[in-house]
């Protein structure tokens, strides 16, 4: 089953990588890379990845689960693969499945992959809400309407979840008596915290991107909290298009969108961004797993 779903992973990546290579190729003559923003760029993406591991780390130690950097990282990374097979539930499956093989309770390890999920995307939603209403009207006319209910939904349900999540539990543990349930309720201030780290994790993404964008074409210019929405909103629009595998389409589509409507860049120059863009996240986020799949003790290798 690894094999397979390492075959449709690599299957789905080179079908990613060929649709943006004719954009690429004819914008390849006339471009100069600088190199020094793609590796700061890349830095920030590798350190918000450490952020947002913390943070799942934070849910599980909450619910009385520990488990080392060294193992959440290889965990995380290798999970994140399954994100370019279509579906979006592979990435969230394995690392609950991963997590239990590192001796972490199970509810603790779907409850943390799950809330973990939800509290990133909420995050988002909120930063765009509060960074980018001129690019949420470019994607649509009832983005703008449906960030500000996302937001506020994620707040009051952020409020709500001490409260709600130990109910959950007790009526959980009591239709299945031979589940092993958390030594402890998740405390507030681990909430907030994760929803802290994930806030911050999206300015880390739109500030790499903005290097990104410097470095491939020099001219391009605006606010850093124009690229932080314009990222943050054609990711979700990616992610929430649950066929598409790692959003190929549907990001690149909201994020030229949004590129032309703030006047950032012209037509072409927007294409050129999307394509890079989408090579650029597509080393960062398989490369890492690879890694840790290539290291990974033989014993502790996932095997589904």
């Amino acid at each position: 089953m690894q094999t397979l779903l390492l075959l449709a992973l690599f299957v789905f990546i080179a079908r990613a990588v060929g649709e943006q290579q004719d954009a690429l190729r004819k914008a390849a003559a006339s471009l100069t890379v600088n190199w020094a923003f793609v590796a700061a760029a890349s830095t920030i993406v590798l350190a918000t990845y450490a952020v947002l591991i913390q943070s799942w780390r934070i849910l599980m130690t909450g619910w009385g689960s520990s488990l080392s950097y060294g193992a959440a990282v290889r965990t995380w990374t290798i999970a994140n693969l399954g994100r370019y097979i279509p579906g979006k539930v592979w990435s969230v499956g394995a690392l609950v499945v991963l997590a239990q093989r590192e001796g972490v309770n199970p509810v603790a390890a779907t409850g943390a992959a799950m809330l973990g999920t939800l509290i990133n995307i909420g995050a988002g939603f909120g930063v765009v809400a509060l960074s980018g209403s001129v690019v949420l009207d470019a994607l649509g006319p009832g983005y703008r309407t449906a960030a500000w209910i996302g937001s506020a939904a994620f707040v009051i349900g952020v409020v709500a979840l001490p409260w709600l999540l130990p109910a959950v539990l007790r009526l959980l543990a009591a239709r299945r008596p031979s589940l092993r349930m958390p030594e402890r309720d998740l405390p507030h201030g681990a909430i907030w915290l994760a929803v802290a780290i994930n806030v911050a994790s999206w300015v880390g993404y739109g500030s790499a991107f903005m290097l990104l964008s410097h470095a491939v074409l020099p001219e391009v210019s605006g606010a850093v909290a124009a690229f932080i929405a314009i990222w943050t909103a054609s990711y979700l629009a990616g992610y929430l298009f649950l066929v598409a595998p790692g959003g190929i389409g549907a990001r690149e589509t909201a994020l030229v969108a949004a590129l032309l409507t703030l006047g950032i860049a012209g037509s072409a120059d927007a294409a050129i961004l999307a394509a890079a863009s989408r090579l650029w996240l597509i080393v960062l986020e398989v490369l890492p797993g690879l890694v840790s799949l290539a290291l990974a003790p033989g014993a502790r290798r996932p095997r589904s």
